[in-house]
């Protein structure tokens, strides 16, 4: 099962409220359930964003302290006292900083652990001249290149990949860059030459992680009927049918 996640879906992977799905996702990639794919545009706009979101995820760990601290105000005698011991763990702050950034360190080693490919200069002039003639995506004038680009890119190397991974879960926030309203399908400009394959997009790597397994049986049904038919016509060529 192929995974493709957008760039802010693996800065919000930094964050700790995304941990637990930081963690299944990390598991199932080891578990081999699902194949996770990064392309070098992702990894641009990581490393463009990165001192960003650190600094980001550093001036929240202050603040969340504060605001904790500005609840106490409220607060008399015993209560108070009570409170300042619970959240007395988070005036550490040079220690939550210090993991924060390790976290941002261990998403990046493991982006970079995944299947990692490039785009290619057909792929660049193909989604420029979608762009010169405002086809879609490109209609409303927005600069939304190079999401255009990461997935003509996936589409194509999931078609060339690997026919039994022919499934992809693409999760991006921004769905509306390269996917028409009405139909609520990628936009057929966009695909323009590929072979059809199975494109789900989702909104939350949660979703996407629920998904995988249900796409997993069904392609296991796809492949046996695909196993059995090939069987079928080795039988009818032995039979010289």
């Amino acid at each position: 099962m192929n995974i493709v996640l957008d760039t802010n879906i693996w800065i919000y992977l930094t964050k700790d409220t995304f941990y637990h799905l930081w963690v299944k996702l990390k598991e199932m990639k080891e578990s081999g359930e699902i194949k996770v794919i990064v392309n070098d545009i992702i990894l641009k706009e990581w490393a463009r964003n990165k001192q960003n979101n650190i600094k980001t995820l550093s001036n929240n760990i202050k603040d969340e302290y504060r605001s904790a601290l500005n609840i106490s105000n409220y607060l008399q005698d015993v209560a108070k006292y009570n409170y300042l011991q619970t959240i007395s763990e988070y005036k550490d702050e040079a220690n939550r900083i210090k993991k924060a950034k390790e976290r941002v360190e261990d998403v990046e080693a493991f982006m970079n652990s995944c299947k990692i490919i490039k785009t290619t200069e057909a792929q660049k002039l193909f989604i420029a001249e979608l762009s010169i003639n405002k086809n879609p995506p490109f209609q409303n004038n927005k600069n939304n290149f190079n999401d255009a680009l990461i997935l003509r890119n996936i589409c194509e190397f999931v078609e060339n990949d690997d026919p039994y991974l022919y499934d992809l879960i693409y999760v991006s926030n921004n769905p509306d860059d390269f996917i028409e309203k009405g139909s609520k399908e990628v936009y057929a400009d966009l695909l323009v030459g590929l072979h059809p394959i199975r494109l789900k997009n989702v909104t939350e790597l949660g979703e996407a992680l629920k998904l995988a397994p249900q796409y997993i049986e069904d392609f296991e049904e796809w492949l046996e009927m695909q196993l059995e038919n090939q069987a079928d016509l080795e039988l009818d060529m032995i039979m010289g049918k």
